[in-house]
C-alpha cells in the first residue's frame, strides 16, 4: 500500500492555512488557534487537535485534495477521536469520515449517539459507528464508546480512542474492517499497541459499498459538524493509505503526527538561499506565520520570492527537543513525512515550483521531490507532498536523518 495523507493539525497555526490545504474547509469558521497556543505547542508535549467550532448553520468539513492519480478500491485510514463532554453527536448533524471521487461520496462511517440506554451514575452519553452508502445503512458497530467520564478526578481526557478502518469499495464485493484501542486512559493505554476488532450488527463483507456509478475513491473527507457550538468533536493523528505500492502495507497501528518548527533565535537559512526575502530577515521570519504582522491571514506579508528560473531556497528546522515526543519519534518507525508549501504569484503569470530536500551531513546538492506544481494566481494556494521514503537515501526515514534534512523549493520556470 502507499501512504497518501498525514495530518496532526499542529502545523496549521491559523485557520487560513488549514483552509488552503482542504478544499472543503468552511471559510466562516473563526480562528480557533491563537499565537500563544501555537507557541505553547512548541515547548510542551501537548499536540493540538482540531475541533468543530461551527454554529448550527455552519458546516466544518475538511475535504482533501485528490490523493492519487487514478481511483483505488481499497483504502486504510487511522485516526484518534474524542467527542466533548456530554456532547450530542446525532442532532441536527452527524460527524463522519468518508471516501469518494469526482462523482461524489462512495461510503461514509458516522459517529452516531446511542440513545435509550441507562447509564451508571457519573457517566455520560455513548456513541457507536454506522456505515452508510448514501442513505442506506450497511451496518452499525456492536461496540459502544463513552465520552469523557465525569467522575474521574483528572484533567486528562479519558476516552481518546484510536480507530482504523480498511474499506474496499465495490458494488458486490465491498467490505469494511475496523479496529480500535484506547490511547490515553492509564489503565488502558497499551504500549504494545494491542488493538481490538470492531464487530457489526450486519454483514460487512461481500456487500455493496459503492454509492456512485463507478467504483473507487481518490479523496478523503472528515466532517466535524454537529450543528452546535456546544457539541464539539476532535480528530487527531490521521493517516490514509491506498492499495498501491508495497511499503505501508495493511494496518499501520496507532500513529501520531508531530510538527517540526523553525528554530527561534538562531539562523534558519539552509545551505542554499537564492530566493529574495520580502519583509523578512531570514527563512524563519519568512515562513513562520506567528512572526508575521498579520498571522491570521497566513503570514503572507513575510515571504520569499523568486523571478529567476533555477533558484533554490532551503531552510532547516529545529531538531526534536529532548522530551517524551522526541523519545517516541526516535524509537518509532517513521511511516512518512509531510511537507506543506503555500505560494502565489506576486503579479500576473505562472511559475512551476518543485519541492526540494537536502541532507545536510551527506548529500552534496539538493534533490527534487515529486513532479512539482504550478502556481498561476495571485491568491495563495497550498501544495502537500507526502514522502514515504527519505529522498536522500531512497529508504526509510530515520530520526537522525530527519533532524538533519533541509526542506525548501525550486523555481522550475
Amino acid at each position: 500500500m502507499a501512504l497518501r495523507w498525514i495530518e496532526g493539525f499542529d502545523n496549521h497555526g491559523y485557520i487560513t492555512l488549514l483552509e488552503r490545504v482542504y478544499t472543503g474547509a468552511n471559510t466562516s469558521v473563526p480562528n480557533s488557534m491563537s499565537a500563544g497556543e501555537v507557541a505553547e505547542r512548541r515547548t510542551t508535549d501537548t499536540a493540538y487537535n482540531f475541533n468543530d467550532v461551527s454554529g448550527a448553520s455552519g458546516v466544518n468539513i475538511l475535504h482533501t485534495p485528490t490523493l492519487v492519480a487514478s481511483v483505488q478500491n481499497t483504502w486504510i485510514v487511522g485516526f484518534a477521536f474524542i467527542p466533548g463532554d456530554s456532547v450530542s453527536i446525532n442532532t441536527p448533524d452527524i460527524p463522519y469520515i468518508a471516501l469518494g471521487n469526482s462523482s461524489g461520496e462512495q461510503i461514509r462511517i458516522e459517529f452516531l449517539e446511542v440513545t435509550g440506554l441507562t447509564f451508571r451514575p457519573g457517566a455520560d452519553k455513548r456513541w457507536r459507528f454506522r456505515i452508510m452508502r448514501g442513505v442506506t445503512e450497511i451496518a452499525s458497530s456492536v461496540e459502544h464508546f463513552g465520552h469523557n467520564i465525569a467522575d474521574v478526578s483528572t484533567t486528562v481526557p479519558q476516552n481518546w480512542m484510536y480507530f482504523q478502518f480498511k474499506i474496499t469499495i465495490d458494488n458486490a464485493a465491498g467490505s469494511v474492517e475496523g479496529r480500535y484501542q484506547w490511547v490515553q486512559k492509564g489503565s488502558r493505554n497499551d504500549p504494545t499497541n494491542i488493538y481490538r476488532t470492531l464487530t457489526w450488527d450486519a454483514a460487512v463483507t461481500s456487500v455493496d459499498t459503492q454509492n456512485q456509478a463507478t467504483t473507487g475513491a481518490d479523496d478523503f473527507t472528515i466532517s466535524f459538524d454537529t450543528g452546535s457550538n456546544s457539541d464539539q468533536v476532535k480528530f487527531d493523528d490521521l493517516y490514509v493509505c491506498d492499495s498501491t505500492g508495497t511499503k505501508n502495507n495493511d494496518f499501520l497501528g496507532r500513529c501520531f503526527a508531530q510538527t517540526r518548527v523553525m528554530p527561534s533565535g538562531v539562523t534558519s537559512d539552509g545551505d542554499t538561499t537564492d530566493w529574495a526575502f520580502v519583509s523578512a530577515t531570514d527563512t524563519d521570519d519568512a515562513f513562520d506565520e506567528n512572526r508575521s504582522t498579520n498571522p491570521a491571514s497566513g503570514g503572507d506579508d513575510r515571504r520569499i520570492t523568486s523571478d529567476t528560473i533555477g533558484q533554490i531556497h532551503l531552510g532547516h528546522w529545529d531538531p526534536y527537543p529532548s522530551n517524551t515526543i522526541a523519545d517516541a519519534i526516535e524509537s518509532a518507525t517513521i511511516i512518512g513525512v509531510r511537507m506543506d508549501i503555500q505560494g502565489r504569484m506576486e503579479t500576473s503569470g505562472d511559475i512551476d515550483i518543485v519541492p526540494m530536500v537536502r541532507k545536510t551531513t551527506a548529500t552534496a546538492a539538493e534533490i527534487a521531490v515529486g513532479s512539482g506544481f504550478n502556481v498561476s494566481s495571485t491568491t495563495t494556494t497550498a501544495h502537500v507532498e507526502i514522502m514515504e521514503d527519505d529522498p536522500n537515501t531512497l529508504t526509510d526515514w530515520t530520526y537522525i536523518d530527519l533532524n538533519t534534512t533541509q526542506f525548501g523549493v525550486k523555481n522550475a520556470g
